[in-house]
């Protein structure tokens, strides 16, 4: 007989890595609290995690980033290409307590309003997307 499997709603420490994830269930869509340091040493090992996350997840991630002292260029880089497959499964990534470094970062790279709730309200029953309004030439 084969041991149960793990439950898909927690994930443990990322080994080897200056991250851990915890990973919550929260009204059909999962809320990440991530913990550490985003930098090159964790940045492969978070986009995996987070990846897993994303597929078991119904509408989203929201990443709590409280717990996160320092990101750099690669965190970054992991947090959009997280995004990307989001948006390629029709779901979203909404980034959430952003301490005052990752939020410089976020804000000195534009990269804040990819990580809004406009991703999420796409999706919302009734609402209808905005029209291009440009007439083409």
């Amino acid at each position: 007989m084969k041991d149960p499997e793990p439950s898909p709603q927690a994930t443990g420490p990322l080994s080897g890595t200056s991250a851990d994830l915890l990973v919550r269930a929260a009204d059909g869509s999962d809320v990440v609290h991530v913990f550490g340091d985003l930098d090159i040493d964790s940045a492969q090992p978070l986009h995996s995690a987070l990846r897993e996350a994303l597929d078991r997840s119904v509408d989203g991630l929201f990443l709590d980033l409280r717990g996160v002292e320092f990101c750099d260029c690669s965190g970054l880089g992991a947090l959009l290409r997280i995004r990307h497959h989001a948006l390629a499964q029709g779901k979203f990534i909404r980034l959430q307590g952003a301490r005052p470094q990752v939020d410089r970062l976020l804000g000195a790279t534009h990269t804040w309003p990819l990580f809004t709730a406009t991703d999420h309200t796409r999706r919302l029953p009734g609402h209808q997307p905005m029209r291009d309004l440009r007439r083409s030439a």
